[in-house]
C-alpha cells in the first residue's frame, strides 16, 4: 500500500504535499520576478540574521529560528559564499541546542561539516551528542532527516505498526527559484517488515516504472537506495534516496 503526490510551484514552503492547496505555473511565477525584486530580497539576507539575532537573545528560540530559516532560505537562493551560508545553518543549529534538541542540532551542522563553525559547535556539543545517540531506541522507529535546500528537509518517519513498520516519505527540491515558487515535492507510505535494520519496498506501479528502494539503518543512520525505477512519480528532482540523520526516537 503507499500513496505519492506532487507539485511543481507553491506560494509557500510546506511540510508536505497533502497540505498544498494554492498552485501557481512555475513559468508565471518567473516570469513575474524582476532582477530588481531579486536584488532586494537578497538585501534582506541580513535583516532576517539580525531579527534572528533579537529573539535569540530573548530567548525565544522558535522565533529566531524562524528567522534564521529566512536567512538560510534566501542565502542559498541568492548564491552568497559557503562562509555566509554556514553561518545560517549554524544560527538555526544553535537554537535547537539552547532547546536541548541535540540531534537536530547535529543535523544542521552536518550539512558544512568541515566549515570551521560548524566544526567548532559540533565539537562543542560532543558529549550531548554521544549521549543523545545513546538514548535513542535501538528499534527502527524514529524520524530520519536528509537536507534538501531552502531550510526544509527530507522526512522518513517510522511507526511501529503491529509486527511491521508504517514508514511515509515526505520529500523536497529546493531549486534556486524556490524562494519564489516553491519546492517541488513528493511522498508515500507503505508498511514494511525489517530484519536487522533492514527493509526493502516496490512500489509496484508500472507507470513509474516500479521504484524500489532498500533500507539500511546503522545506528542512528538510516541509508535509501533507490535499486529500480526512474521519477517515482515525484515532482521534478524530488528524491527518496540518501543518508538519513535520526532525529528522534
Amino acid at each position: 500500500m503507499y500513496s505519492r503526490c506532487f507539485n511543481f510551484s507553491v506560494y509557500r514552503l510546506i511540510k508536505g504535499c497533502a497540505l498544498t492547496t494554492l498552485f501557481i505555473a512555475p513559468d508565471l511565477a518567473y516570469a513575474a520576478i524582476t532582477e530588481e525584486e531579486m536584488e532586494l530580497n537578497c538585501l534582506k539576507v541580513d535583516k532576517y540574521a539580525t531579527e534572528g539575532g533579537r529573539y535569540y537573545g530573548l530567548k525565544q528560540y522558535p522565533k529566531a529560528r524562524s528567522q534564521y530559516e529566512l536567512q538560510v532560505g534566501w542565502s542559498e537562493s541568492c548564491q552568497l559564499d559557503e562562509d555566509k551560508i554556514a553561518m545560517a545553518y549554524n544560527n538555526v543549529a544553535l537554537t535547537y541546542v539552547h532547546e536541548g534538541d541535540i540531534l537536530r542540532a547535529k543535523a544542521w551542522l552536518n550539512i558544512l561539516p568541515n566549515d570551521k563553525r560548524s566544526t567548532f559547535n559540533l565539537n562543542k556539543i560532543n558529549n550531548n551528542i554521544k549521549t543523545a545517540v545513546e538514548e535513542l531506541s535501538s528499534e527502527p522507529g524514529g524520524q530520519y532527516w536528509r537536507y534538501s535546500g531552502a531550510a526544509l528537509w527530507n522526512s522518513i518517519i517510522i511507526k511501529p505498526h503491529g509486527r511491521n513498520y508504517k514508514i511515509d516519505f515526505f520529500g523536497f527540491y529546493a531549486g534556486l527559484m524556490a524562494m519564489y515558487g516553491g519546492p517541488n515535492s513528493g511522498e508515500f507510505s507503505t508498511v514494511l517488515e525489517f530484519k536487522n535494520g533492514k527493509a526493502h519496498y516496490a512500489m509496484n506501479d508500472d507507470n513509474e516504472g516500479d521504484c524500489q528502494y532498500d533500507f539500511d539503518i546503522d545506528d542512528e543512520l538510516l541509508t535509501v537506495t533507490r535499486v529500480a525505477g526512474g521519477s517515482c512519480g515525484f515532482g521534478h528532482n524530488v528524491s527518496a534516496e540518501g543518508i538519513y540523520h535520526k532525529v528522534e526516537s
